[in-house]
């Protein structure tokens, strides 16, 4: 039996705090770096003084690193984005497209070298529950969540949670 929850199979995309030398950079305790990459979007500072991107700006780049984690510490992660008193529960899992980043190379937003990510996407507004039922509301983190759990006879990898991932977010 494979525990699925364990594999550092969820691919995420940090920005602020969260990034190498950030004053949080121990969340990314026991993960796989996989180097800069960035975005398409402006890096933002709120009045608070946390971060976020604006994709409004379709031009502007934000940098940041990507780096493989196991559910557990997507669990440490969401437990800061989202519920803890440490930023504002504005935000909220999201996928986003990142592409590969080394200094001084121009940003370049080919829809054939980018790949996917998990980020924490700040929320602007109210988000409708589709269907009006509560308890149907989309809940990301557990998702994840119960797809690894489900998965114990082979290993399941980034793209495979993306993928399953990117349909739940359509459905």
């Amino acid at each position: 039996m494979i525990n699925n929850l364990l594999i550092p199979n969820i691919r995420i995309f940090v920005f602020g705090t969260l990034r190498a030398g950030g004053r949080l950079d121990y969340y990314m305790e026991g993960t796989t770096p996989l180097g800069l990459h960035y975005t398409r979007g402006q890096l933002m500072q709120s009045t608070i003084g946390s971060a976020y991107i604006n994709f409004d700006n379709h031009e502007a780049g934000t940098i940041g690193e990507v780096y493989n984690v196991n559910y557990y510490c997507l669990q440490r992660i969401n437990h800061l984005e989202s519920t803890s008193g440490e930023f504002p529960r504005g935000y909220d899992l999201d996928l986003i497209p990142v592409w590969s980043h080394t200094d001084g190379n121009e940003f370049n937003f080919k829809e054939d070298s980018q790949t996917l990510a998990f980020f924490y996407r700040r929320r602007n507004h109210a988000r409708p529950i589709v269907g009006g039922d509560w308890v149907k509301r989309k809940r990301p983190i557990e998702e994840i969540g119960k797809f690894l759990e489900s998965q114990t006879e082979h290993t399941i990898y980034h793209s495979d949670v993306i993928k399953y991932m990117e349909t739940y977010f359509k459905s």
